[in-house]
């Protein structure tokens, strides 16, 4: 160990590593000295202006990014060093032979290469488990003492040290080197356990993978930095059960230490570097290993190096991804499709569930009290139809139906209540996965599928959460009937309303008018006239209620409407006297023309009717745009503010001589099409009703 005081520059924000280093290397048998700067370009300045006999930097210091270190300084203004192989390189510009530790929180094969081709005598992950920070600070010391002895006492070493294999097999990624031949010049204990998967070699395959978190406190990635041979814990492992040693592997073709890597996307790429001598990537799967691995390829004049990991997880998860997308897209399909009745819709969904889920049965049920009733059903055991009905009790629905929440076991021997009921006893299901169907607030029945096998693994959450989302299709879809049922059950009372309106009492009052008109044309009285304006009223009223009863109905067949030609068409349908209209160009929106006409029709009247000016001047009705919301406005005295919400109920009327049913067949048409209505007041003073969320088909 050292006699000579050691000095030790340590570029590292990290306090904590900082004090457990100086520590470390208190208790070290050198007499060794820290000073500690925060940021790269203070250490750059240093190692080129000071002489010390080891540096130790972290690759990325926290704190330092945009330019500003940790006292507020400008970088630009003291150096340009931007990360700890910056450091490194001006270390080696001073003095090839000092040693530098290359130390990071987080390391890659990127980092690992770069520091092996800058020449860092060691590459270090400090780790992030409790205690890993002390255990690797004290292996960072004792490495320091080893590397300074032998840097004095002018061992023969690489410039850069004969750690420079220590990084390679520290690192999580495996490495292989191979000259112009292809000849395995070297390989790490990575890339030797990955070539001892070939025909079973040595350790098992599945053993053999590698693996990018092999340990918790720092001994990825060169974390066990306290092992004198270089060797990680996984490396350890590999070396004791029997593994491929990597020295005997070297001089071999990497094609015959790695043949089913031939004829991949790998081969492919390693060509394609080697002959454009551009850096390559590749991902591929490799047989042996049962894994994917990513490779990226480095050139040389003198050979090739290869850096790979393991991505297997990454590309599992990728294909899961991708397969539930697509599980999400064949489900929007089948609830979007218009043509197929909801009975088809449901057996789609099961079909899908169980394909999903690899389930044999798949079932919609509606519970009725006690008894379980099938409606759909999509069963390869042909053990339920729809329509099969079976008590309630003796079914796993039962719970979901009682709790009212979804229900997964994938073992129903595993529980004890439900493997005494005759769904396990008799049918023998074993797995089974449900949701609640609620309709209403109500549970309307269940939503599940069941297999006669249990499963290895639980059902996941992703897997319940698709259970969910059908269940509670189901029951919006049933909702939505019910309320369409009930809509058209209110439709039928209505038309039977018109009907009786149109035939039973206009039959007696048609009676009753041509009576009047006989009766008026031989004798001139009074109470006649004042009886045939009672039945023009009648006839009024009874019009206006058969209007309201129909136009109410939801608008389903739309089309695009001339809005110019309707509301010029309603003008002059109605008796508007001396009043005028005015109208901008309206274009077309969507709708039902016949209804709109309707709509303006007793907007015109209305204003004819109530509006003008106080000094007797007829009424100018106007009709437009206001961006998106299209108005009907006059120039009369206008809708005091408090009356505004009442003007649009039925039967409402300040007139004597009004029905009361205008405004209330406007706002009925409005709400027919999806718009929105509402009385304000119009510029300049006047009434004007507002049309929002209506449909316009824009003209090219």
């Amino acid at each position: 160990m050292p006699t000579e005081p050691v000095r030790v520059l340590l570029a590292d924000g990290d306090d904590r590593f900082a004090a457990a280093l100086g520590d470390a290397l208190d208790r070290s048998p050198g007499n060794a000295t820290i000073r500690r700067v925060r940021d790269h370009a203070a250490a750059a300045t240093a190692v080129e202006s000071e002489s010390y006999d080891c540096v130790v930097t972290e690759y990325a210091i926290v704190g330092t990014e945009n330019g500003e270190d940790r006292g507020g300084r400008d970088r630009t203004e003291i150096d340009d060093a931007e990360s700890g192989l910056d450091v490194l390189r001006r270390a080696r510009d001073r003095d090839s032979t000092i040693p530098v530790f290359l130390v990071t929180d987080a390391g890659s094969e990127r980092i690992a290469a770069a520091a092996v081709d800058a020449g860092a005598t060691g590459y270090v992950r400090k780790g992030e488990s409790a205690g890993s920070t002390e255990r690797v600070a004290e292996a960072v010391a004792e490495r320091i003492c080893r590397a300074v002895t032998a840097n004095r006492s002018d061992a023969e070493t690489l410039p850069f040290g004969e750690d420079r294999f220590e990084v390679l097999d520290r690192m999580a990624d495996g490495f292989v080197a191979v000259d112009d031949e292809d000849a395995i010049t070297y390989l790490n204990a990575q890339a030797a356990a990955l070539a001892d998967t070939v025909d079973g070699r040595g350790a098992d395959a599945a053993e053999g993978r590698v693996d990018s978190a092999t340990a918790d406190d720092g001994a990825t990635a060169g974390g066990d930095a306290t092992a004198d041979d270089g060797a990680t814990e996984g490396g350890d492992a590999t070396a004791g059960n029997g593994a491929t040693d990597g020295d005997a592997l070297v001089g071999t073709s990497i094609w015959d230490a790695f043949p089913n890597a031939a004829g991949t996307e790998f081969e492919t790429a390693f060509e394609r570097a080697r002959e454009t001598g551009e850096p390559t990537d590749a991902r591929t799967y490799y047989e042996p290993a049962d894994s994917w691995f990513e490779a990226r390829i480095y050139p040389s004049a003198s050979g090739v190096s290869v850096y790979f990991r393991d991505v297997t997880e990454a590309v599992e998860e990728r294909e899961e991804l991708e397969r539930r997308e697509r599980v999400m897209r064949r489900l929007y399909e089948i609830i979007s499709a218009k043509d197929d009745p909801f009975e088809r819709k449901v057996e789609k969904l099961l079909a899908l569930g169980r394909d999903v889920l690899g389930a044999e049965s798949g079932l919609l049920s509606h519970v009725q009290g006690s008894r379980y009733v099938v409606e759909v059903a999509d069963d390869s055991t042909g053990s339920f139809g729809a329509g099969a009905v079976v008590d309630l009790e003796e079914t796993n629905c039962e719970r979901v139906v009682t709790a009212e929440a979804s229900l997964q076991v994938r073992d129903i021997a595993s529980d004890p209540e439900l493997s005494s009921r005759p769904g396990f006893v008799q049918e023998g299901i074993s797995c089974y996965v449900g949701a609640p169907v609620v309709v209403d607030g109500d549970v309307y029945g269940t939503f599940c599928f069941y297999d006669r096998e249990d499963r290895p693994v639980p059902f996941s959450e992703w897997e319940a959460t698709l259970v969910d989302l059908m269940a509670r299709w189901v029951g919006y879809e049933l909702e939505r009937r019910e309320t369409q049922a009930e809509m058209r059950r209110e439709r039928d009372r209505l038309e039977q309303f018109a009907s009786v309106v149109s035939h039973d009492l206009r039959s007696p009052l048609n009676i009753a008018a041509g009576n009047v008109d006989l009766v008026r044309e031989s004798r001139d009285d009074e109470r006649l006239e004042r009886t045939a304006k009672a039945l023009d009223r009648m006839e009024e009223l009874i019009a206006d209620a058969l209007s309201f009863a129909r136009l109410g109905e939801r608008v389903v067949d739309a089309e695009a409407v001339d809005l110019d030609r309707v509301a010029e068409e309603a003008w002059d349908t109605i008796a508007t006297g001396d009043a005028t209209l005015e109208t901008e160009p309206l274009g077309a929106v969507v709708g039902d023309a016949s209804r709109i006409r309707t709509l303006f029709e007793n907007l015109f009247r209305n204003a004819a009717e109530h509006g003008g000016s106080k000094d007797g001047d007829a009424p100018t009705v106007t009709v437009g745009w206001d961006d998106d919301v299209l108005y009907v406005a006059d120039d009369g005295p206008g809708i005091p503010e408090s009356d505004r919400e009442r003007v649009f109920e039925t039967g409402y009327t300040t007139s004597p001589e009004g029905t009361g049913f205008g405004l209330g067949i406007v706002k009925a048409v409005a709400e027919a099409h999806g718009w929105t209505v509402r009385a304000t007041d119009a510029d300049g003073g006047g009434a004007r009703f507002e049309f929002g969320d209506v449909v316009r088909r824009r003209t090219k």
